[in-house]
């Protein structure tokens, strides 16, 4: 029995419109649905896969049943639970502090730089991820003290000049393309094969899909942007038949488990 999809159409999503128009019978969720709960009905036994916006997403893996139609493991998704398994694929320094620890550390002298990349160890960013001055740090966390208390990661900044978005499913690529500017790029190779080494690292944690942002330096060299899922990740010059095969298996093997 083929999956149901249920697709959350978001014009600021728009890789659900393109995945809702290679399906013929997607069911569609709207954002006004998820927040009342009203979800549609599925035929018992039928296994489901859900793609759109995150908020929805997050919502829909929260209900008996259609939960199912969500694969991504926020938890796994952490920065500061996937570092440790594959920290030296970053290529760059990180550490981890509570949000309002920031201003206070010494970090010309950690990073020998007037700037840092600063991100949410969450994977769903409680605030945008960015490259920031220094003495600007202090207005940071100013804006966004809501989050003071939360675990941010560190980093020296690192240049690319490409970022490559590649799926994984079980350790290998399904699809990608270069990411977010067009015209959207193929994978090469030698990223694909970055890709999956760090995908495999997470299949035996349980993390069976996974999305891998991988960037290219002006030096070639190969570093990890993040990792991230697969329900709410936007699949830019992807392959979409082969996206959706790969999220029907994986829901189909779920549902055998």
């Amino acid at each position: 029995m083929r999956p149901q999809w249920l697709i959350d159409l978001d014009e600021e999503f728009p890789g659900s419109a393109l995945v809702a128009a290679a399906l013929d019978d997607a069911l569609i969720v709207h954002s006004r649905d998820a927040l009342t709960g009203r979800w549609p009905v599925v035929q018992d036994g039928r296994p489901v896969v859900g793609y759109g916006t995150m908020p929805t997403m997050r919502s829909l893996g929260r209900v008996p049943r259609l939960g199912e139609a969500v694969f991504d493991d926020y938890t796994m998704l952490r920065c500061s639970f996937y570092y440790r398994h594959i920290y030296e694929l970053l290529g760059r320094t990180a550490v981890f502090v509570p949000f309002s620890a920031v201003p206070g550390l010494p970090l010309r002298r950690m990073f020998d730089s007037d700037q840092v990349f600063l991100r949410s160890d969450t994977n769903y960013k409680l605030f945008p991820a960015g490259v920031h001055a220094i003495t600007d740090l202090g207005h940071w966390l100013e804006t966004y003290d809501q989050y003071r208390d939360e675990l941010v990661v560190v980093s020296e900044v690192v240049p690319f000049e490409y970022e490559y978005r590649c799926f994984c499913r079980d350790g290998r690529f399904v699809c990608g393309s270069s990411y977010p500017i067009e015209p959207y790029l193929p994978v090469p190779d030698h990223v694909r094969s970055f890709a999956e080494t760090a995908a495999a690292r997470l299949v035996a944690h349980g993390c069976t899909m996974v999305t891998v942002d991988v960037g290219v330096g002006p030096d070639g060299v190969l570093r990890l942007v993040e990792l991230g899922g697969v329900n709410s990740w936007g699949i830019y010059g992807s392959d979409v038949t082969a996206f959706i095969a790969a999220m029907e298996a994986e829901a189909l093997a779920r549902a055998d488990m």
